[in-house]
């Protein structure tokens, strides 16, 4: 029969396999994702126009005529991922490097360089 794990063995053992769990995630998109504008009328702005919001989820974005996919986006720091992304802008398909920052309400985009603040909408 075998010797009974002792309470401390088995929290360890949990902890762990919760941490190895949550490295699986994609990128924690719960801190991201969501539907991001550059001020808050915009938020009501529907797809098909120029003045969209953007909507950001684990495994991508969209944002009226642009639609892009992560590829290996990883958490860089708290509150920061990073990676490429595969996009469709226009009908014209593009690699881009992307990184997103959060902080409050506030998402930092970077993609390729440039970067734009949005406001988590309501």
């Amino acid at each position: 029969m075998p010797a009974p794990h002792s309470p401390r063995l088995m929290i360890a053992a949990c902890v762990v396999n919760a941490m190895i769990g949550f490295a699986a995630l994609p990128a924690q998109a719960a801190d991201f994702a969501g539907t991001w504008a550059a001020d808050l009328a915009q938020c009501k702005t529907g797809q098909d126009s120029q003045d969209a919001p953007l909507v950001l989820t684990a495994k991508g974005y969209d944002q009226h005529e642009a639609h892009c996919t992560f590829d290996g986006l990883k958490s860089s720091g708290a509150g920061e991922w990073s990676g490429k992304a595969a996009c469709s802008i226009e009908g014209d398909q593009q690699s881009i490097d992307v990184t997103l920052t959060v902080s409050g309400d506030t998402l930092t985009l970077t993609e390729d360089g440039a970067a734009r603040d949005l406001l988590r909408c309501p």
